[in-house]
């Protein structure tokens, strides 16, 4: 199984997860997607990775949202739609700020 370190930038995740955090993730080749997982993606179109949740997904794309209630705190779908899941590096395990 394949596992890897992410580490949250910014407020999108708030309430779930915090600026700083560290998020112990599966690959994806390892997981499956589902409704309400939170995964670690490539940007559609800049040369950084989010992590966002997956609120709906719909034939082989999915829909992913921050956690943030407040609409401006996330780029998300809601900005450049929805993605691949072959955009999809994994889905996190767990908060570890420990490892």
């Amino acid at each position: 199984m394949a596992r890897f370190i992410a580490v949250v930038s910014g407020d999108s995740m708030w309430p779930s997860y915090n600026d700083g955090d560290r998020l112990l993730c599966d690959d994806q080749t390892e997981s499956t997607v589902i409704i309400g997982s939170v995964v670690v993606f490539k940007h559609p179109f800049k040369t950084l990775h989010l992590v966002k949740r997956v609120t709906s997904i719909e034939g082989s794309e999915v829909f992913v949202e921050g956690d943030n209630p407040d609409p401006t705190s996330s780029e998300d779908s809601h900005n450049f739609g929805k993605i691949p899941t072959s955009s999809v590096l994994g889905i996190v395990i767990e908060k570890s700020n420990d490892v």
